[in-house]
């Protein structure tokens, strides 16, 4: 990872030794064209980073003196950059970010000429592979209670969890003045903002149409002034109605006492006479067995 990163940080000594090697041969255009599978693309890219290794080894076992270093001015010219396939450039462009972000494999050095180069499947591509990984990362956060919270509420504090780096090209930034930009730019951004513009154009004519119905006018809301006599009749005529109604209560209320009472005292007089009638009966009862029983001993 050092040696690759030292290329950025301007190493003299790693800059000499990369532009004094020769160029990784490539085939030509004609021979890879756009059908150019991913399996070469990484067999190209393994060879150039075993280049690299086995120039950096040697250079490290010889003692280096200091009339053995060349100044940049007095290195031959370096010949022609070969014809590089875009797809080709644009896959190395992709295997040198994740070789200074991840690393280089080690396993490049100790594998031997005659090992097989472990390829890509067929069919699997750097995008599929993000997907594959983006998936798992969800099944990951899905089975998570903690991860689920925090990455509901991650966009809040996205400011504060992302990377300077990483938002360098995502911050808002001062609107650019129109009358500064070249006509290209000026078609890019009316192009990119047509389904925006086109649905702000609807949404204007739909206030029109609205409008036009009357929506945001008074309507027949001035009316009531005419009608505000008879409303405040009717309010009085319901007031009496109320009053009426109560007093009505009022005397339903007196009926329905006074009927309880009558009831509750007509209960009364039915339980007395009811007392009554029974002491009568048993009286007549004991008087007709002692009549009975004197006209049995002979006595009447």
């Amino acid at each position: 990872m050092s040696a690759i990163g030292s290329v950025f940080l301007g190493d003299f000594q790693r800059h000499r030794i990369i532009s004094s090697t020769p160029p990784p041969s490539s085939p030509p255009p004609s021979q890879l064209g756009h059908q150019m599978s991913v399996g070469s693309v990484s067999h190209s890219l393994e060879e150039l980073v075993e280049s690299l290794d086995d120039v950096q080894s040697e250079l490290s076992a010889e003692q280096l003196t200091p009339a053995a270093v060349t100044p940049l001015a007095q290195l031959e010219p370096s010949t022609a950059p070969p014809v590089i396939d875009p797809v080709l450039s644009l896959e190395l462009r992709l295997r040198w970010l994740e070789a200074l972000i991840l690393g280089v494999r080690q396993d490049a050095r100790d594998r031997k000429g005659k090992d097989k180069v472990p390829e890509l499947k067929h069919g699997e591509t750097l995008i599929r592979l993000a997907e594959d990984v983006q998936q798992r990362l969800d099944n990951v956060i899905q089975s998570n209670d903690g991860l689920q919270r925090f990455m509901s509420k991650y966009d809040l504090h996205a400011h504060l969890l992302t990377a300077a780096f990483a938002l360098s090209g995502v911050l808002p930034g001062p609107a650019p003045a129109y009358e500064n930009m070249s006509p290209e730019e000026l078609e890019a951004l009316l192009v990119e903002m047509e389904p925006e513009i086109r649905a702000a154009d609807r949404d204007m004519r739909e206030i029109e149409m609205l409008e036009q119905k009357g929506v945001t006018a008074a309507g027949k809301l001035a009316d009531y002034e005419t009608l505000q006599p008879r409303l405040d009749a009717l309010l009085e005529a319901h007031q009496e109605d109320i009053r009426l109604a109560a007093s009505l209560e009022k005397r339903i209320a007196a009926l329905v006492d006074r009927h309880a009472t009558h009831v509750d005292a007509l209960s009364e007089l039915f339980v007395a006479w009811d007392d009554v009638l029974t002491e009568t009966e048993n009286k007549v009862t004991k008087l007709e067995r002692d009549r009975e029983e004197r006209q049995r001993l002979g006595y009447e």
